[in-house]
């Protein structure tokens, strides 16, 4: 029988798409059927990133190792030397509802993660991606959490110490256990031993896109006049503050530099480490959502919904990059380029849920995870 997309039908009709000399892998959770005609993949109605799942409208995620057969099938890779790549066959994707499956059509392979040779995980595109309405019988929402509130922001002009401190306690939970605080050297100004103490208990605070460098691993530049204690990913800049054997009372102004030409950021030290912190938030939390061709005059419409924090530019010298916040939400808006008003937009959540009010703004999404 011919199959359209939201259809219902049994276990066994699915699994007859995969053809003769069938073979049934369990991949996280999923079955992975690759036959003569056909693969098939049947996987939970559930939202749990831990196993495979519809992550969004446009991507299911399979997860766990994946015999050598059905990697080859997903993939298209070949698995061993003079063995030729499985591309051929169409992949057909199902979710589970009660005892029937509802289908959700054909998938190809996005991208992939392997580690010696073996397939550990693999990212499906769906398309046409899915209605809300599918989305939510492939994914049934989850009872939102408790979000990280926006007391924090009430403190950015007067405190912000207090105000970085409140949103990295609500943001990073405490992963480390509490440890003798080691002596703070006088050369360290109070805003980064502060930081260096929250990190001390919530290591994630310390960067995974950029990075601010352990104490322990501080150094001067080549000239000896500025500390250097944070580093862009690629190294392509740093970030530095003038070196002073006795920094106590000290905010001091943040310097970028790249190819040992500095320039100075727009807001003091206390105030960067809160940027600096945003920016990390939004670029890796685990749930993102970017719209597709947003330009300026469009803002007023995320402001609908979100905050903007009352800062000067991050990133200033290269690219100013300003920050819009809701309830475990942050949003990064930098210009592309200056020949445009295009904006590079880029929203991170802390659970799927605090997206879903975006969902109701007149944007179109690229990507959305809520």
């Amino acid at each position: 029988m011919p199959l359209t997309r939201s259809g219902l039908v049994p276990v066994s009709v699915a699994l007859k798409l995969a053809g003769t000399e069938a073979q049934r892998f369990t991949v996280g959770g999923a079955s992975v059927v690759v036959g003569t005609t056909a693969t098939v993949v049947i996987a939970d109605a559930v939202d749990d990133p831990t196993v495979s799942s519809v992550w969004n409208d446009q991507e299911f995620r399979l997860h766990g190792p994946t015999p050598a057969a059905a990697a080859s099938r997903l993939t298209g890779r070949a698995m061993s030397t003079g063995a030729e790549a499985d591309r051929d066959q169409p992949v057909h994707l199902f979710v589970r509802v009660d005892e029937l499956c509802t289908y959700l059509g054909l998938v190809r392979h996005s991208r992939s993660t392997w580690s010696n040779g073996e397939l550990n995980s693999c990212h499906l595109t769906i398309d046409p991606p899915l209605c809300r309405e599918l989305l939510d019988i492939a994914r049934p929402p989850n009872s939102p959490p408790v979000l990280p509130d926006l007391g924090w922001l009430d403190h950015v002009g007067t405190d912000p110490s207090r105000a970085l401190e409140l949103f990295a306690t609500g943001w990073h939970p405490s992963t480390a256990e509490p440890h003798p605080a080691a002596a703070i050297p006088s050369s360290i100004p109070p805003a980064l031993a502060g930081f260096h103490c929250l990190a001390g208990k919530r290591p994630a605070l310390l960067g995974r896109q950029n990075f601010i460098h352990p104490l322990a691993e501080l150094t001067t530049d080549s000239h000896g006049e500025r500390l250097v204690f944070s580093t862009e990913n690629q190294g392509c800049w740093d970030w530095s503050i003038p070196w002073q054997l006795d920094a106590a009372g000290t905010d001091p102004e943040v310097w970028l530099t790249e190819e040992d030409a500095p320039v100075p950021e727009l807001e003091p030290l206390s105030r960067f480490l809160l940027q600096f912190s945003l920016y990390e938030a939004a670029l890796t939390a685990p749930y993102k959502a970017f719209p597709r061709g947003f330009r300026e005059h469009m803002l007023p419409v995320l402001e609908s919904c979100l905050h903007r924090v009352p800062l000067r530019p991050f990133l200033s010298p290269i690219a100013p990059t300003d920050f819009l916040v809701g309830p475990g939400v942050v949003a990064r808006i930098a210009a592309y380029s200056h020949d445009t008003d295009e904006l590079d937009v880029w929203i991170g959540a802390h659970h799927r849920s605090a997206l879903r009010p975006l969902c109701q703004l007149d944007l179109a999404w690229q990507r959305f995870d809520g």
